[in-house]
């Protein structure tokens, strides 16, 4: 439902791919182009009325943050730098993201009805319908690391660590819940659950080292992702006080990025030779997402309708406005958990993942 991402290059271990995923056939693949005079794009949020945002840019030195409205898509613009990604949308149309400024340092931003608002140094990650925002900020000091922020208000509030030094908050659900990853005392990334000022460990699968968090749905159901200590990681889902390891598509690197209030969700699986498949898992089953010409898939948010997006490409049920897609090779950057420290720069750019998931 929700995000991104932009900036992120945390480092997934990656572990190979046993068997080759089956594809649905149920499922529509549209493009969505790209901004004119750019070669690509990348999408990382969607709301309710199938409005989707990304970045789109040369590959190299430029970018910008985008809207996409039934093939019509929009630049947004930047804050005077060169680059930007928008990571999530509200339902009430509401843009998060992060831009470079004149002086080419990474913001976050939040954008409404053609207007860019610089909410300082960091990334936003999602926004809900109340226009609260979250993401990575840096609330006691202008250098890294950086913690996990809310901005609401006008101001920036910082949301603590799970004791250690640096965290980023990635979903937020309209009851004002956010999740997340903080370092902890025992020097690894944990998910984390913030409510009511009181952030909660999330944990993970037995044995785990890592953990992240990437969205949470208005019921209160995380996704995310957890990785143990022999460096396999695992899609998960958080709900009714357990962890469940939501399964593969036949290798062993999943990472789930978004959940709908259906309880649908959607994510990815790397294989060896850095092919990326798309996922839906819904009902306890895990299905590939179609991918144009058999290359690489990817899906970072899914709305309550089942519309998911990923790489350049919107999913939509069979039956659903989306036209099949002419079949153009994903752009798709790498993907990540874990690092030290949370420097604006090295945030989520691939995935965001993120209505934020909930990026409403």
């Amino acid at each position: 439902m929700g995000r991104t991402s932009a900036t992120a290059l945390f480092v997934l271990a990656i572990a190979t791919l046993a068997l080759v995923p089956h594809v649905s056939a149920s499922i529509t693949v549209r493009d969505l182009g790209t901004l004119p005079g750019y070669t690509l794009s990348e999408g990382f949020g969607i709301n309710a009325a199938g409005r989707i945002v990304g970045t789109s840019g040369d590959g190299e030195a430029q970018s910008r943050p985008f809207l996409w409205d039934d093939g019509v898509m929009t630049n947004l613009g930047t804050l005077g730098g060169s680059r930007g990604t928008a990571h999530g949308i509200s339902d009430t149309g509401l843009v998060v993201g992060e831009s470079e400024d004149a002086s080419h340092v990474m913001h976050a931003f939040l954008w409404q009805t053609g207007v860019m608002t610089d909410l300082g140094p960091g990334v936003a990650f999602a926004v809900n319908g109340h226009g609260q925002a979250v993401g990575c900020g840096f609330p006691t000091s202008p250098s890294p690391p950086c913690h996990a922020v809310l901005w609401q208000d006008g101001r920036m509030e910082d949301l603590g660590t799970l004791a250690g030094r640096s965290g980023s908050a990635y979903g937020i659900n309209d009851a004002g819940q956010v999740v997340g990853s903080s370092l902890a005392s025992d020097g690894f990334m944990h998910a984390f659950l913030w409510q009511d000022g009181t952030m909660a460990d999330l944990g993970g699968l037995p044995g785990y080292q890592f953990s992240v968090a990437w969205d949470i749905n208005d019921a209160g159901q995380i996704v995310g992702s957890s990785t143990g200590a022999d460096g396999i990681t695992h899609a998960v889902l958080w709900a009714d006080g357990g962890v469940r390891d939501l399964g593969s598509l036949g290798g062993r690197s999943t990472t789930a990025f978004a959940i709908n209030d259906a309880g649908q969700v959607v994510g990815i699986s790397i294989s060896a030779d850095d092919q990326i498949h798309g996922f839906l898992w819904q009902d306890g089953v895990m299905t590939a997402l179609p991918t144009p010409d058999g290359g690489s898939g990817a899906a970072s948010d899914i709305n309550d309708a089942g519309q998911a997006v990923g790489g350049r490409y919107l999913y939509a049920p069979a039956g659903t406005p989306a036209a099949p897609s002419p079949g153009v090779a994903f752009f798709v950057a790498a993907v990540g958990l874990a690092g030290a420290t949370f420097a604006f720069y090295h945030v989520r750019r691939t995935f965001r993942a993120r209505n934020s998931p909930n990026r409403r």
